[in-house]
């Protein structure tokens, strides 16, 4: 017993004292860290330069369908191809998009605003027409008997790293535009592309 007690305080004098691997166990704590931080990273990015593309797409598609008096069927075409290009070089084949034209009005002498769907066209896989109603109007588009486009835009983003963490996200986006044309209202002619 004497002896197996002094042999194992001289092993444990030894591995108290020794350095050999200290490095290899330093670099395996740190490497288990570093690695969920280095792929979590790289997912975020992903997702903020996939929202900032979603952003700039909304915004185009606001922008594209306010400049004109008339929007046919054929522009509202060209539209929304637009978008498909601006999305590259990410996947645009789950783009949902929703352009609509809102009318304003006020609630009696209040100041109070309601919004309206004037007119509304949908693209995309399982994209639906915005639905009559009444609406919140925005600040800066509080005006009575006006009109300001409304783009809402979605796509649904699944992380290559962690998509058993999170699942897929769906990234959504609103966008609010005045009517760029004098007139301050565009008319769509003809019917909504398909």
């Amino acid at each position: 017993m004497r002896r197996l007690l002094a042999r194992s305080a001289r092993l444990l004098h030894r591995f108290r004292h020794a350095a050999a691997g200290v490095a290899a166990v330093e670099f395996a704590l740190v490497l288990a860290a570093m690695m969920p931080m280095f792929f979590g990273l790289s997912e975020v990015v992903l997702a903020v330069n996939t929202n900032r593309k979603l952003v700039l797409t909304s915004r185009t598609l606001a922008d594209l369908s306010s400049r004109t008096k008339t929007i046919t069927t054929s522009d509202m075409s060209d539209i929304f191809g637009a978008a498909t290009v601006i999305m590259q070089p990410f996947d645009a084949s789950k783009l949902k998009m929703v352009v609509s034209q809102m009318y304003v009005t006020q609630v009696g002498t209040s100041t109070t605003y309601n919004g309206t769907v004037d007119w509304t066209c949908a693209k995309g896989p399982g994209s639906a027409v915005k639905p009559a109603g009444t609406y919140a109007v925005p600040n800066g588009f509080k005006a009575d008997k006006s009109y300001y486009i409304l783009v809402e835009t979605s796509l649904p983003f699944t992380p290559i790293f962690g998509k058993t963490i999170t699942g897929t996200i769906n990234l959504a986006q609103a966008v609010s535009w005045p009517i760029r044309d004098s007139g301050g209202k565009v008319t769509r002619s003809g019917s909504c592309p398909s």
